[in-house]
């Protein structure tokens, strides 16, 4: 059998992650996917191979064929993005447990793994506009001290070197572990004694 740390408490001027706050963040991270230059790469070439095959029936009905063409691509990639993400947390929730803190433009997921918590899901509602700044400015120093209060290690992960610079500057004690596959997976131990 499987022994988890206990999960942090919930932290001040935070809601906790359920229902409504779960489908904000699937909201954020289905936008952001949307977003990707790849996404929009993959939708030019849905455009161009449209005009390509079916100019010869007509402007109208090609536009109208761009815009299924169009639609069903969003619409999968949105159906797909969803579908991991729910099943992630849902595994992450049955594998021992899963806690959020949110604010109305950033979130941040915590769930234990070997001994650890793995802080993940940091999304904020806009990107470049401080949102997860602000939440991590209220949320990581509370996590650090429920973090040395229960004597667990704390990892998370970021594919951005800007953004593992400005986690190793906001975190003491916080080190890069690894970087693999263009990802920089940062640690930090507790500092102190178990209670």
């Amino acid at each position: 059998m499987v022994t988890h740390p206990p999960p942090p408490a919930p932290c001040p001027g935070t809601r906790p992650y359920g229902w409504g706050t779960g489908a904000l963040l699937a909201w954020w991270v289905t936008r952001h996917q949307l977003q990707k230059p790849i996404i929009t790469i993959l939708a030019a070439a849905i455009i161009l191979t449209t005009v390509t095959i079916a100019w010869p029936l007509g402007a109208l009905s090609t536009a109208s064929l761009i815009l299924l063409g169009l639609a069903t691509f969003y619409g999968a990639v949105a159906a797909v993005t969803v579908t991991v993400h729910l099943i992630t947390l849902r595994r992450w929730a049955r594998d021992g447990w899963l806690v959020g803190y949110f604010t109305a433009d950033a979130s941040q997921l915590v769930h234990p793994d070997e001994g650890a918590w793995v802080l993940s899901e940091h999304h904020a509602r806009r990107r470049g506009r401080g949102h997860g700044a602000q939440l991590r400015a209220v949320v990581w120093p509370y996590l650090m001290g429920e973090a040395d209060r229960h004597g667990v290690p704390v990892r998370m992960a970021t594919r951005t070197g800007t953004l593992a610079g400005q986690y190793l500057a906001e975190i003491p004690g916080l080190v890069v572990e690894r970087v693999e596959a263009g990802v920089v997976h940062l640690t930090r131990d507790a500092i102190g004694e178990r209670s």
